[in-house]
Order: structure tokens, then sequence, then C-alpha cells
């Protein structure tokens, strides 16, 4: 399962909570995840980061149902330049702890394997 990173711990209370919740992603590297996503396909949602997740490191398990990528072009002292953002709706389907990590070998993608829990804490 692939990992969304960096997430905010308020959104992750939020998510939890109220079962559906709408984020607006802008990270790199959470970008690249969400392009080899599809809708319906599940998602472990973590707040975070990638290099600091291990065995036992807590978050979500949620379905992306509905995904939309756009770009926005600014510029900022003549210069331009161009930010792609992810709007994705996710619903909750149950915390989870990480048992094992692995990273894709062919792009790179962070990929673990959960554990499903019965309690759940947002530090």
């Amino acid at each position: 399962m692939y990992v969304l990173t960096c997430i905010t711990p308020r959104t992750l209370r939020e998510l939890i909570s109220e079962g559906l919740k709408t984020m607006v992603i802008k990270s790199a590297h959470n970008i690249n995840t969400l392009l080899k996503t599809t809708v319906n396909e599940p998602i472990f949602i973590t707040s975070r980061s990638e290099d600091d997740i291990t065995r036992e490191t807590e978050g979500v398990i949620a379905v992306v149902k509905n995904m939309s990528l756009y770009n926005n072009r600014q510029s900022l002292d003549n210069d331009e330049y161009e930010i792609t953002t992810a709007r994705v709706q996710f619903e909750l389907i149950n915390v989870a702890k990480v048992k094992d990590i692995t990273r894709s070998v062919e792009d790179k993608r962070l990929n673990v394997d959960i554990d499903r829990v019965t309690y759940y804490r947002i530090s």
C-alpha cells in the first residue's frame, strides 16, 4: 500500500471523526504518489515524514473517492513557476500501524504493509 506523508495531525483527526475528508495536497512527493494511485484504491496516510516512518508508525487507511489534479501558474518578480496541486477526497477505512516497509525499485515510492488497530492516538 502506498503512503501519503506529512499530513497534519488536525487533518487526520478530522478524517477519523468525520469519516470523509477532502484534502488539498501540494507536496511533490505526495503528488508523485497520487499520480499512480487510482480512485477506490486504499492508501496509508500518516503525519510522519517519509524518513521517519518505521515499524509501528501510526496512521489511517483511507480509500481515494475522488481526485483531481491541476496546475497553477504564478508569477513572482517576472519569473514564472508552476505548482501542481491535487484535490483528493478520502473515505476512512480504519486506523492502522506499519508492519513492514519497502521501497519501489522503479520509482522509489514508499510502500507499507499495515496492521489494522482498534484504537488510535494522534500526537
